[in-house]
């Protein structure tokens, strides 16, 4: 079973959240604990097997986030404070958080006289009230926001954090998929080192060479390890992102390479439209136009970057499909590459079977044919990446700013 202990990660962001008094100094009462977690019945208990187990599977990785990430979990606490709020409400909540404050400054000075010990320290508490409170009133007087456009920037970072936990998962699989190719040079150049040695002490080599030898195979253990090391840093905080412990150890899936199905279900004249109309920022932005006061020149500011955002959009969007057609042709030509160094292979296998090739030479062509098998994977997976920013690039997280 995994040891994921859910209750004690919402526990801790529930806390974070009282403890912060929710972003913006407690505009509104704390929720229950019950109402950050899902209900069963929001999954088949099929699924919800599947998401406790100890098994992290790239397909899981937005129930992961949406489920157990910390950040989503404490912005889903706040958004329960913010959910039907009018602009009204907000505005009126900050202009009672800075009367609360200007109070506060007032009954501080009132408090003590310039004479009396203490009155420096005590000033001060008072000016950084008052601070705060110019702060929130300034909050108060520009307040364009209601709790719908509040939820949309809740919904923008937890589909950032489902990219970026995609992201580093094909990372991880990236590091995976180079082991072989590293371990495979690293075994040739110690090889090589080894043979070195032997002709150096032979006389047959000189101490410069045997030193360039050695630097080789100790360049290849490093290049080895250091991708280890990378590894296992990408596989904690995956597993912080998703709900286990850092130090956890669950069974990270492959990562899928996309298929012709995938990629054929790629529309770029009708996705441009649609990443505009699902653009969080954009989104955000066209209702905080409906609230910006037309005097002074917020208003003028608001309707420029509304203007401005369609267009960046599919700028953005056009950028990542281009980046996706260059990572398909990648594919292909790594695909093609590795089935002709498997041919290759497969032929110096055959001479060195009747001793028409040395060992080394032999070894050099698997080590050969073990890059082209890394860098078809690592190929297949860069093409994964690709497909999935520009999806997200669709599905409202392309540039709009």
């Amino acid at each position: 079973m995994r040891r994921r202990k859910t209750y004690a990660c919402r526990m801790a962001a529930y806390c974070m959240a009282a403890g912060l008094g929710l972003g913006s100094g407690g505009l509104f009462a704390i929720p229950p604990l019950e109402a950050i977690a899902s209900p069963e019945f929001a999954y088949p208990p099929e699924k919800w097997a599947a998401l406790r187990d100890n098994v992290m599977e790239y397909e899981e990785l937005a129930d992961l986030v949406h489920e157990y990430n910390a950040t989503v979990i404490n912005n889903r606490l706040e958004y329960d404070e913010y959910r039907g709020k009018s602009r009204d409400d907000l505005k009126n909540a900050y202009q009672n958080l800075a009367d609360s404050m200007y109070q506060a400054s007032d009954d501080l000075l009132d408090s003590v006289n310039e004479d009396d010990p203490g009155y420096g320290r005590v000033a001060a508490q008072a000016a950084l009230s008052r601070v705060q409170a110019e702060q929130n009133q300034d909050l108060a007087d520009a307040q364009n926001e209601d709790g719908a456009i509040k939820k949309l920037e809740y919904e923008r970072e937890e589909a950032a954090l489902v990219q970026q936990a995609q992201t580093k998962m094909i990372s991880y699989w990236q590091k995976e998929e180079a082991r072989p190719s590293l371990e495979a040079a690293y075994a040739l150049a110690r090889s090589q080192y080894e043979a070195a040695a032997i002709r150096a002490g032979a006389g047959m080599l000189s101490q410069t060479e045997l030193l360039a030898a050695e630097e080789r195979a100790e360049s290849a253990k490093a290049a080895l390890l250091t991708n280890e090391k990378e590894q296992d840093a990408l596989r904690r905080e995956l597993c912080v992102m998703t709900g286990w412990a850092h130090d956890a150890s669950p069974e990270i899936q492959s990562v899928p390479i996309p298929g012709k199905e995938e990629l054929n279900a790629v529309r770029p004249e009708e996705d441009l439209n649609r990443a505009v109309q699902a653009n969080f920022v954009q989104r955000a932005n066209e209702g905080r136009l409906k609230y910006t006061s037309t005097a002074g020149n917020q208003r003028e500011i608001m309707e420029k970057k509304v203007a401005a955002g369609a267009a960046k959009i599919k700028a953005d969007v056009a950028a990542k499909y281009q980046l996706l057609s260059q990572a398909g042709e990648d594919y292909e030509q790594a695909a093609q590459e590795y089935e002709l160094t498997e041919r290759q292979a497969e032929a110096a296998g055959l001479r060195q079977g009747l001793g028409m090739i040395s060992a080394n030479q032999y070894e050099e062509q698997r080590a050969g044919l073990a890059q082209k098998q890394a860098a078809l994977r690592q190929a297949g997976l860069s093409l994964r990446q690709a497909l999935e920013d520009y999806r997200w690039a669709v599905n409202g997280l392309a540039q709009a700013e």
